[in-house]
């Protein structure tokens, strides 16, 4: 009897071990990061903020890139005198009036440099890349 349950408690421990080590290969989800595209009459800049991890907290720290697996909340706004529209990430966002803003969200799956634009109905477009690292 007492060797029937040594030999499940062998085997409960190879297969409790096998699967930590599965859990270790996977990839953990993506941080959450707000990204702000600001037009003006100049240039588009952009700023990334990164949300803290867990505690509670509301805390946003400033990054130079985002990362792969990161999950991106873009916000375009808009500060120039005229209207401007937007390319970006696949998304090609109509004329924003000035003082106005629009969103979406969007998963970083690929590392690289991803062009954006600002398309004004006439005058200079604005262009640049957004680093994916």
């Amino acid at each position: 009897m007492l060797a029937g349950v040594a030999a499940v408690v062998v085997a409960l421990a190879l297969v409790s071990s096998s699967a930590l080590v599965a859990a270790t290969k996977t990839t953990a989800p993506g941080n959450h990061v707000l990204v702000y595209f600001v037009i003006n009459n100049k240039k588009v800049a952009y700023e990334i903020l990164r949300t803290s991890a867990g505690g509670g907290t509301d805390q946003l720290f400033l990054e130079r890139n985002a990362l792969r697996g990161d999950v991106a909340t873009f916000y375009i706004i808009n500060r120039d005198r005229k209207p401007h529209g937007f390319t970006f990430f696949g998304h090609k966002i109509g004329l924003i009036k000035p003082g106005r803003r629009v969103h979406f969200s969007a998963t970083m799956m690929r590392r690289g440099d991803y062009p954006y634009a600002s398309t004004p109905r006439q005058g200079k477009a604005y262009r640049g890349l957004f680093p994916v690292l």
